[in-house]
């Protein structure tokens, strides 16, 4: 039997990406380090997912075994697998690209002459490339020259609510029934895997740009602004006309930019826009404004789901007072529980608010663009 290691055990990991490996025919042996999840899968050997808008619509996921993320024996089991998957968030990335890369001197020291390919299942652009960088950081050139030939890095894309309901067992978890999941095509080594939902794609800039976006920035903005103003939920915050005004007007100027840059038509950006709104919006989707704004450091870089849309922009030209706005916002996150909320907030005032901008997201602290972020920050 197929053999897949998944790194990352968290909601998404099982309510989307170990779902479809184990209905694709997959052993999935999920890795992380939540003891709870973990032992829930190890005693039970199975975990539900619970649609959301379909309380009689469940699936159950059998085909399953777990592991710690520190247990010794992870590097002989990601040499032995037959597909490698990550769900971890990008910051876990040098944490976990130490134990991948020891499994890959071990697939190759043990005669290994077939090919492997290790999916980054993230949302960022380009997490798969990314992933394969920490990992040569830790190869011999020779090693890294193998790793070359045989293992394979495609960039993908993925979407999928996953709210934080609380379920009777750990390792269950409640997801909405919609979900994507697009990779690409040259990124593979060897034969394509054959995978339920996953779509195979010669450009996957268009379906990754249009999440990131049209869903996440829009996302992480509602959530700023809603913590800012004392909402606990998303739905809550985009019943506030000024929030939701701010949202929709980012999913336009996203509509307009993602038409210039990669054709969809003005149509297609209406009709999607209009359905991630609809999600957003879902009352059976209580996603809350803290988890949807956490590490706002990160959703402010340069490529990233905010400011890498107002940089596409002005190659065309394009105004952007929406995103400047969303900008400006994420830069007024201010929550003690999140570590990176206080890492930007003690940058403002120590350097002040325009060079922690151009710090944090590349934008000249000088330019018309900070100028105007600057203003609309004033004015929050």
């Amino acid at each position: 039997m197929k053999k897949a290691v998944l790194i990352g055990a968290g909601q998404y990991g099982r309510g989307v990406i170990g779902m479809l490996l184990e209905q694709s025919g997959y052993h999935v042996l999920f890795v992380d380090t939540n003891d709870s999840v973990i032992q829930d899968i190890q005693t039970r050997g199975e975990y539900t997912v619970r649609r959301i808008d379909r309380s009689d619509r469940s699936v159950t996921v059998k085909n399953i075994s777990a592991m710690n993320a520190c247990s010794p024996e992870l590097t002989e089991a990601c040499a032995a697998c037959d597909l490698l998957c990550t769900c971890t968030g990008l910051t876990a990335f040098p944490t976990i690209a130490k134990t991948i890369a020891e499994s890959i001197i071990l697939r190759r020291n043990n005669g290994f002459s077939g090919t492997l390919n290790v999916i980054a299942c993230e949302n960022g652009i380009d997490g798969s490339t990314l992933l394969k960088q920490y990992i040569r950081s830790h190869l011999t050139r020779e090693d890294g020259e193998w790793l070359e030939e045989h293992i394979g890095f495609p960039d993908c894309t993925i979407d999928g609510i996953i709210p934080p309901v609380p379920n009777a067992m750990p390792a269950d978890v409640t997801a909405e029934e919609y979900y994507e999941w697009d990779a690409l095509k040259r990124g593979f080594r060897g034969e394509v895997p054959s995978i339920v939902g996953l779509n195979i794609v010669d450009n996957l800039a268009p379906y990754l740009e249009r999440k990131l976006f049209t869903l996440n920035g829009p996302n992480a903005v509602t959530g700023s602004m809603g913590f800012r103003k004392g909402y606990q939920t998303v739905q809550q915050a985009l019943s506030d006309p000024e929030v939701y005004s701010e949202v929709w007007s980012m999913m336009e100027e996203a509509g307009e930019i993602l038409s210039r840059r990669h054709g969809f038509s003005r149509e297609e950006m209406l009709h999607y826009r209009t359905f991630i709104m609809k999600r957003f919006l879902n009352e059976h989707i209580p996603d809350t404004c803290e988890r949807v704004a956490r590490e706002p450091i990160r959703k402010l870089a340069a490529n990233d789901r905010i400011v890498a849309p107002l940089r596409h922009a002005q190659s065309f030209a394009l105004a952007t007072p929406a995103y400047e706005k969303g900008i400006a916002e994420m830069l007024c996150y201010s929550n003690p529980r999140d570590e990176q909320s206080m890492r930007m907030q003690h940058l403002i005032r120590t350097i002040g608010l325009r060079k922690a901008l151009e710090q944090i997201t590349g934008i000249p602290e000088n330019s018309n663009t900070a100028i105007r972020i600057e203003r609309e920050y004033q004015k929050i």
